[in-house]
């Protein structure tokens, strides 16, 4: 159930916050076994809710703080699905619990009031900008509050929470294991201030605020917001809107760096430090703004080489190269042709790290991508009959096609079907007689880019085909081959539509064909069969002119001149 998952995910976050006594302190396994089981089996959540009221009141009498917190997720979470709009009552609730809270369960239930006031606030957007600012007015309903009273609420709780400062950053989170949901970024968080502040980040690096912002509004526009940890830790950034949240975002950088700036494992200090440079990435202003990205990665990663939690900013870099490889344009200039190389050889470099690290199973599927075959390719709809034609190939990271003609009609298409996702569709059409096989050597450009050229078709006599290209030296339905295929007519025959007139004509020469037998078809969806069919129209015979009128079609169904019977 969603209200499961998402308090797990609460509960990891928040069962991380008390003291080591609470080790000690009344499980309540038997009976949270219980409530799961009515609410995710039988769907009992009043029943649930009773249970959980019953454990609330026992861990408050003897002081059992994570039970007490808990139970009030219980109950916040079941309140809401047995009400469409709980939160208020939710938020109510958490805040009178506040009220009489000690440390450091008070900074939590403040962390947590913020969460549902930004929930009610994504819930209710739309509404909230339409809304204006309204003056000396007692604002006890938030239905009433605008996004700036939103905006100063959220911020005010969030900074609360982490206030208590050396309280919070001395309280371990290793005494506390047997409530935790345990995950792989222990030595990411290691306090609760940790925890604390990274959830108020969550809230303050978004740009809701942007939306309303004023004139005077505070911009990322000091190179100083790149520098090195130990620089913009101490650097003074000044601005006069009070409540820009990306200004108080910059701030708590700062109070996150300087806490962990002399710790003897640096893992904290630094994924704080790369959260802050994207972060900067993300919001700065300033022209030079790209360098400046660049530059504050590879201070890290010439500073910490290649240490696991330093191989985030390796990947990073990586992404930048890969990032500029995209940008090429071959008919252009060879600029940033050769940016995969340099990606890759980064990722090589991470990958060879014998320890496991974020950043190494990043650039593993950063590799990946940059390794990855493609394959497209486009020819004329319809070719002239006994001269060769071309197929305009695009490939990527392929030194060898493979390249099959076979024969086309409606009852062969209608035999294949249409899931081109499923091997069997590949499979039944490789089975198909081949009118003609051959490979093509395609150039190998070492640059991991994506390259187009034409190849030469040989002549066919007049009919419907399908080419299909593959990967490799042989046609194979495989997950290693990639594999495309394309329909297509050769015919000495075209036609020009404009409404409802038609002209029939000579591919070659452009001259009219005339008595030329014309059938016409309707092409609409088919609900029943769940897909596009077509149905028979009028026959008509060309004059002199090549022209024959066509009835226009009712309700806009497009019509399409499957076949021509030249006299």
């Amino acid at each position: 159930m969603v209200f499961k998952r998402t308090l797990s995910l609460l509960c990891a976050t928040l069962f991380t916050l008390f003291t080591n006594a609470q080790q000690k302190m009344k499980t309540y396994d038997k009976e949270w076994k219980q409530i799961d089981s009515l609410i995710q089996k039988n769907g009992l959540t009043e029943s649930a809710l009773a249970e959980v009221n019953k454990i609330y009141t026992s861990a408050k009498k003897e002081g059992n703080d994570a039970q007490v917190i808990k139970a009030l997720l219980y109950q916040t979470g079941l309140q809401q699905m047995k009400e469409e709009d709980a939160i208020k009552k939710n938020i109510a609730h958490l805040e009178a619990e506040t009220v009489t809270a000690k440390e450091p369960v008070k900074s939590i239930l403040q962390s947590l009031t913020a969460s549902y006031y930004w929930t009610w606030v994504q819930q209710h957007r739309y509404q909230l900008y339409n809304r204006t600012q309204t003056v000396n007015f007692k604002k006890d309903d938030i239905a009433t509050w605008s996004t700036d009273d939103f905006n100063k609420k959220i911020s005010d709780l969030f900074l609360a929470s982490i206030a208590n400062e050396k309280l919070l950053q001395e309280t371990k989170l290793e005494p506390f294991d047997p409530i935790i949901m345990k995950g792989n970024t222990r030595s990411l968080r290691p306090t609760l201030f940790d925890l604390l502040a990274h959830r108020a980040l969550d809230y303050f690096k978004n740009d809701e605020r942007n939306v309303t912002k004023p004139a005077y509004a505070f911009e990322i526009d000091d190179d100083a917001a790149f520098a090195d940890a130990k620089t913009f830790a101490i650097h003074r950034f000044a601005t006069s809107d009070s409540l820009s949240l990306q200004f108080k975002a910059v701030q708590l950088f700062q109070r996150l760096l300087l806490f962990h700036i002399n710790d003897t494992k640096p893992d904290a200090f630094l994924d704080a430090d790369l959260e802050r440079i994207t972060f900067m990435n993300q919001y700065a202003v300033m022209e030079n703004k790209a360098a400046l990205y660049e530059q504050a990665l590879q201070h890290i990663s010439q500073q910490y080489v290649l240490i696991p939690a330093a191989t985030r900013a390796w990947y990073l870099l990586a992404v930048l190269h890969s990032d500029r490889a995209k940008q090429y344009r071959p008919l252009q200039s060879d600029s940033n042709r050769y940016e995969y190389l340099r990606a890759k050889e980064i990722c090589e470099k991470v990958i060879a790290q014998s320890e496991n690290s974020e950043g190494k199973a990043n650039c593993e599927n950063l590799l990946l991508d940059i390794q990855r075959q493609e394959l497209s390719f486009q020819t004329e709809k319809v070719n002239v009959p006994d001269q060769p034609f071309r197929a305009y190939v695009t490939w990527r990271n392929c030194s060898q096609l493979s390249f099959r003609i076979v024969k086309m009609d409606d009852k062969i298409r209608d035999a294949l079907g249409g899931d081109y996702w499923d091997d069997a569709y590949w499979k039944k059409l490789l089975q198909l007689p081949a009118i003609k096989n051959f490979n093509q050597t395609m150039p190998d450009t070492k640059d991991y880019q994506q390259h187009s050229t034409e190849v030469k078709i040989d002549a066919l006599p007049a009919g419907e085909y399908a080419l299909i290209v593959g990967t490799g030296n042989n046609l194979e339905a495989s997950n290693n081959n990639k594999m495309a295929v394309q329909s297509f007519y050769v015919s000495n025959i075209a036609y020009v539509t404009r409404d409802t007139d038609l002209f029939v004509l000579n591919r070659e020469t452009g001259q009219p064909l005339s008595q030329a037998q014309v059938q016409v078809w309707y092409n609409s969806w088919d609900y029943n069969k769940r897909r596009y069919t077509d149905t028979k129209g009028q026959k008509g015979t060309t004059d002199e002119n090549g022209y024959v009128k066509i009835i226009p079609a009712a309700n806009n169904i497009t019509i399409v001149i499957l076949a021509y019977i030249a006299c």
